[in-house]
């Protein structure tokens, strides 16, 4: 199934993002998905990112079956949706921990050189 984002509604602290699911062209569905705001921050996780969390909630149910994703019609996230998110944060930083520091590039040699040539008229 593909998504389209629609849009959102926002109703004191609690936004509603919409999308369109389409299986085919005669087939087409419409997603409802709440986001209460403190819960993106508690989560660590931008407004801005909410229509790709919601997609990534639908997509994730899209293929897990048409029995998953019938739930997200009207739908509001939990706490416990956040956990995938999360765990791949903390992946990505344990990833990052265990890189070596990049190398420091070896400094060049100043551009100033210390010969000074003579003139070739030289008082005696």
């Amino acid at each position: 199934m593909h998504f389209a984002y629609e849009g959102f509604t926002q109703n004191d602290d609690r936004r509603c993002f919409t999308f369109r699911g389409m299986e085919d062209y005669s087939t087409v569905s419409v997603f409802c998905i709440e986001v209460d705001l403190p819960l993106f921050v508690r989560n660590r996780v931008l407004v801005q990112e909410g229509p790709m969390f919601c997609l990534q909630l639908l997509m994730t149910a899209s293929l897990a079956g048409p029995g998953f994703l019938e739930r997200f019609r009207s739908y509001r996230v939990l706490e416990t949706d956040f956990r995938p998110l999360l765990l791949e944060r903390e992946k990505r930083a344990a990833e990052k921990a265990m890189k070596k520091p990049p190398r420091r590039p070896f400094k060049k040699a100043p551009c100033i050189s210390n010969i000074h040539l003579a003139s070739s008229k030289q008082k005696y």
